[in-house]
């Protein structure tokens, strides 16, 4: 079972005082994914500090990555439209003074009442010349059942330059053959139906924003199946390559099992520099 961040019994993260960036891929790619190497706070001033540095980077992309809860907000919404405005607000305030060369931004933005059981959002944020687009997760894990306030299936597809589908960390799993036959009532229902939307639609891109990812074996399956029922030709998870107690898998072979096609990999190393080595 996947565990989400809240369920995990982290060590407090601490704020930024260092941290450096290597870029993996070609200059210019379809898809430039952040990967945040060590344990992030997801604090709107820490997340800043990142895009900075990333600013700095010379390079061209057509879709900029961040992980799901890149930044997490206060909870003081009614509605899930109340939270996607405030989404958006703290999207724009994040990237006020932040220059990177990127058509379209995705910004991860999560805000929780309280546990997992209580109401709360996982946001994706379109950041783009054209007029903004929200999203958000519509797959539950098992704990969030009820307190996960859930998007439109619809908002996950979108049409800019190309046909591109939005996953929100558990999202994913719904092309996981493995609980095809487990999966019953709505949790089936969605399925089928994001499944069937998702053929006829014929994306080109597929981005993947998700918490945490220290192995690619977390989302393997999944991204296998997708390619088969799809003609995909590029995706790319991002995502907090931490977990407490040790990385099960390197970087490197994670990097490599979690995205297809023209993607650049923007890694940002905070502490420990073996996280990198292992």
């Amino acid at each position: 079972m996947i565990k989400h961040p809240k369920e995990q019994l982290f060590s407090p993260a601490l704020r930024i005082e260092r941290l450096e960036i290597q870029v993996f891929g070609a200059g210019k790619a379809k898809i430039a994914r952040l990967f945040i190497a060590g344990n992030f706070s997801r604090r709107f001033e820490d997340a800043k500090k990142v895009l900075k540095k990333v600013s700095e980077i010379d390079f061209k992309a057509d879709y900029f990555l961040t992980p799901s809860g890149f930044i997490t907000i206060p909870w003081k919404f009614r509605s899930f439209d109340e939270a996607l405005k405030a989404g958006e607000r703290y999207a724009a305030k994040l990237l006020e003074g932040v220059e990177i060369d990127a058509d379209h931004l995705f910004i991860g933005v999560d805000s929780y009442s309280g546990n997992l059981t209580k109401p709360h959002v996982e946001l994706s944020i379109t950041c783009s010349p054209d007029p903004w687009h929200c999203t958000g997760k519509i797959y539950p894990t098992v704990n969030q059942e009820r307190g996960l306030i859930k998007a439109d299936i619809d908002s996950h597809f979108l049409k800019v330059n190309e046909r591109v589908v939005i996953l929100c960390c558990h999202d994913l799993t719904m092309f996981n053959p493995r609980s095809d036959s487990s999966a019953k009532g709505w949790r089936r229902e969605i399925k089928e139906k994001f499944r069937e939307k998702f053929i006829e639609f014929k994306p080109e891109v597929v981005l993947h924003h998700s918490h945490n990812t220290d192995t690619p074996f977390t989302w393997l399956a999944s991204w296998r199946n997708l390619e088969k029922i799809s003609g995909v030709r590029h995706y790319a998870t991002s995502g907090v390559y931490y977990r407490e107690g040790g990385v099960r898998v390197g970087i490197d072979r994670t990097s490599e099992l979690t995205k297809k096609g023209s993607v650049l990999d923007v890694v940002t190393r905070l502490g420990d520099n073996s996280l990198l080595s292992q």
